[in-house]
């Protein structure tokens, strides 16, 4: 009895072993390793770099090259020392970052954001006192090609993230100018801070990058569309418009560059988890990376952009299913399931963002044309529309919209709009 269970055991552990070895020299398939070859093939876009004002935005007083030493000293920390307390800025000990209130920034809902500060000016106003720096701050963002950070990622610490919120402080600011009567500075400060969203969406170091360069459009533009139809159908548009607001190309939409940087963090962590010869029988490098890379190489491929281009929905495959390479790599099949949430949504809020600066040009060529607006929308130029979203007007002829392919937030309806007369 014994020496049979002895061979049983001796034949369970063979068998065991063959299929560890077998699981573990997998071959990866053609699309997991394209997957990681593209996501590999991160580059720096090309530029001035903005990452020093982005980093150091809250605080006031300080020059450009303080801003850039500042931040070369929070790097070094970093690369010293990559902890959560290296997260925040040394100038943090030295200067008080502004105190932005809350109720200076527009409500998410159907009340555009003019309306708001109109209903409440003196409101916003309060909010919005000893702001002057971070608004000429923040109107200086423009004039930067991209916005990579310097930071890499190290281990399984976070990267360290700018503080976003200062960047929502302009709309609010923006439409409070309007409304004191500078009209002129209001359209071409919110013509900037699109110009600026745009270029991060583009050059973002991570998907939260991308995705507050979309909002930052995304609010702007739908100011810039309560501003705009007040004014006469032949407004001339200060010269930091004509740019701003062209349509967005296939580049601005695409969260290629977004997810190489979430790729290389998910890399390094995994690096690090691989470091004693016990992680390494529970944790393939080379199988983990490739699963993680069908969660996000979807952005980088050519399909990707043929979707952006035809502004239908993009393909987002699902989380990686339990396969032979798991027998060899459980805890890397665990990690790569957490590592691949269902990344559709964001990719459609970037759709969105590039529907709502259509929707601006269809406004303002519309509001030029005789006669009543769905008729003369059948002749809205090929660069307003899109052959999988052509605008409509509404119902009750107030509005020109397309339906948001992005989930609504709260108080968010299912379409985009823009008004086709003033209140």
């Amino acid at each position: 009895m014994l020496r049979w269970l002895g061979w049983a055991m001796l034949g369970l552990l063979l068998i065991t072993t063959a299929a560890w070895l077998l699981s573990r020299f997998w071959p990866l398939s053609a699309a997991q390793q394209e997957d990681v070859r593209l996501l590999e093939a991160a580059h720096r876009s090309e530029g001035r770099n903005g990452f020093a004002l982005l980093w150091t935005l809250p605080f006031d007083g300080l020059d450009l090259a303080q801003r850039e030493a500042a931040l070369a000293e929070d790097l070094q920390r970093w690369r010293t020392t990559p902890t959560q307390a290296s997260h925040a800025s040394v100038l943090a000990a030295r200067h008080a970052p502004l105190n932005l209130d809350g109720a200076g920034r527009c409500a998410v809902g159907p009340v555009g954001c003019l309306a708001q500060v109109r209903a409440e000016p003196q409101r916003f106003a309060d909010a919005h006192a000893g702001h002057a720096g971070l608004h000429e701050r923040l109107a200086r963002m423009a004039d930067y090609d991209r916005f990579d950070s310097p930071f890499r990622p190290s281990g399984n610490e976070p990267m360290p993230l700018p503080a976003y919120v200062p960047l929502l402080d302009g709309a609010s600011a923006q439409a409070l100018a309007y409304l004191q009567g500078d009209v002129a500075g209001a359209i071409e400060g919110s013509c900037s801070a699109v110009r600026f969203g745009r270029r991060m969406m583009r050059t973002g170091s991570t998907l939260v990058d991308s995705m507050m360069g979309a909002a930052v459009v995304r609010t702007h533009a739908a100011l810039l569309g309560d501003m705009l139809v007040e004014q006469s159908p032949d407004y001339a548009l200060p010269a930091a418009c004509e740019s701003a607001l062209q349509p967005l190309d296939v580049d601005e939409q695409s969260l290629c560059q977004a997810m190489q940087g979430e790729f290389a963090m998910n890399k390094a962590a995994i690096e690090a988890s691989t470091q004693t010869a016990g992680s390494r029988l529970l944790l393939d490098r080379e199988h983990t990376l490739a699963r993680i890379a069908g969660s996000f190489g979807w952005a980088c491929r050519p399909a990707a952009a043929k979707a952006l281009t035809a502004d239908v929905p993009l393909l987002v495959p699902a989380p990686p299913q339990w396969d032979v390479g798991c027998v060899a790599n459980p805890l890397g099949c665990t990690l790569s399931a957490i590592a691949g949430p269902h990344h559709a949504p964001y990719a459609a809020r970037s759709q969105d963002t590039a529907a709502m600066i259509r929707l601006l040009g269809a406004q303002r060529w519309l509001r030029q044309q005789p006669g009543p607006a769905d008729e003369a929308l059948a002749r809205l130029p090929a660069q307003w529309r899109s052959d999988a979203r052509t605008p409509e007007v509404s119902a009750d002829g107030r509005y020109l919209q397309v339906l948001r392919r992005g989930p609504a937030r709260e108080g968010e309806g299912p379409y985009l709009s823009m008004p086709l007369r003033a209140d």
